[in-house]
């Protein structure tokens, strides 16, 4: 049985790269097929942590590196399996861990959630130079062939590249809830600017008057900066109609129940590190057609007038449009929903996102 170190990032705090890495620590398969060591590589313990830089977190980086190295001496894996940030802070203490493997005569591969290399690589001939050492030698798993030229220009060519899309857990059928009789546009995203809940409220003031009565809004999310909720609470105050509701955050069979008892989930990000947003996938399995950006690898997830909508630009004038057509046509909405359910099924559960994680890293530890 090949021996795999996974160094990655584990919640807290809970963002996609860290739930899935945690999926993976908790998968039964993935440990009946690898003698596998798992280490948490994240300084950080809240979002708003992330990007920052701190004497603290500075002081956790050094420890970290330390214990990677002993653990790495102790274990002596056949392939280190790194998740690389792509860029700030975290990016230049996941590439000396890197670095430090590879000093050790380690096998590396990256697993990416995040882009922005390209955007960075071309800031500077330093930084280009720098990508390019770190990716020297290693392998590379993404989520979507539609990112792989995110890393083109700083990749070793000699080097294998996979692709591997993420998956959740189905939901059972005995969990599903009866829809809301309005149709139900649902939000589920940590609450921060760059996800893109004010476009969606915005969105809602849009909306004809002639149809407010006809659909309610649900806002679900753990709050990060309370200066934006204020704001969103504001332009939901000067709404005359009472169809907008923040909900806060929502775990487990609550959140179930939001999602399943929903009609289209509405995620109008313009995160610059968006990639393959979990939170679609999960309404994906709720059976939700789904209304989002032309970000990431998200339009491989979502096919307009198939499962769901790509909004053309992040605004609200865009999405109130898009959310006009599915009040008007419920037999549309519908469909998207069942397509939705049965891409879901297709591409997406977490067996198939196992199955060709263990297939890809078994190939990569002979």
């Amino acid at each position: 049985m090949k021996k795999v170190l996974f160094l990655f990032q584990l919640p807290p705090p809970v963002h996609g790269a860290s739930v899935v890495n945690q999926t993976i620590k908790d998968s039964q398969i993935f440990n009946d097929n690898f003698n596998a060591y798992y280490f948490n590589i994240s300084p950080a313990k809240e979002i708003s942590d992330l990007g920052k830089l701190n004497l603290e977190k500075i002081l956790s980086t050094f420890s970290i590196l330390v214990r990677v190295i002993f653990t790495y001496i102790k274990f002596r894996p056949d392939l280190v399996y790194l998740t690389l940030s792509p860029h700030g802070a975290a990016f230049y203490k996941d590439g000396l861990i890197a670095l430090l493997i590879k000093l050790m005569r380690g096998r590396c591969v990256f697993h990416m959630h995040g882009k922005g290399i390209s955007r960075e690589a071309e800031k500077s001939k330093v930084k280009k130079w720098l990508y390019r050492l770190v990716f020297r030698g290693v392998d590379v798993i993404h989520l979507s062939p539609n990112l792989f030229n995110d890393i083109e220009s700083v990749r070793d060519k000699k080097k294998s590249i996979y692709a591997v899309a993420n998956g959740v857990e189905p939901i059972k059928p005995e969990q599903f809830k009866s829809k809301d009789e309005k149709i139900t546009f649902l939000y589920l995203s940590n609450l921060i600017r760059s996800k893109g809940a004010d476009v969606l409220v915005k969105a809602t003031t849009l909306i004809p008057e002639g149809y407010q009565e006809k659909f309610q809004v649900k806002i679900i999310g753990k709050k990060s900066d309370q200066k934006y909720l204020t704001e969103i609470e504001s332009i939901i105050k000067k709404h005359s109609h009472n169809n907008i509701h923040i909900l806060g955050p929502r775990y487990d069979d609550d959140k179930l129940k939001e999602l399943t008892s929903s009609h289209v989930f509405v995620l109008p990000t313009r995160f610059k590190n968006e990639c393959f947003p979990l939170s679609i996938l999960e309404a994906m399995s709720a059976g939700l057609a789904v209304i989002s950006t032309n970000e990431g690898a998200i339009t491989d997830i979502v096919e307009t007038e198939v499962n769901g909508d790509i909004i053309p630009d992040c605004t609200p004038n865009s999405l109130a449009k898009v959310m006009i057509k599915y009040i008007e046509d419920r037999q549309y909405s519908e469909s998207c929903s069942k397509k939705s359910l049965e891409k879901f099924n297709r591409e997406y559960t977490i067996k198939i996102f196992e199955n060709n994680m263990i297939s890809t890293l078994t190939a990569l530890a002979k």
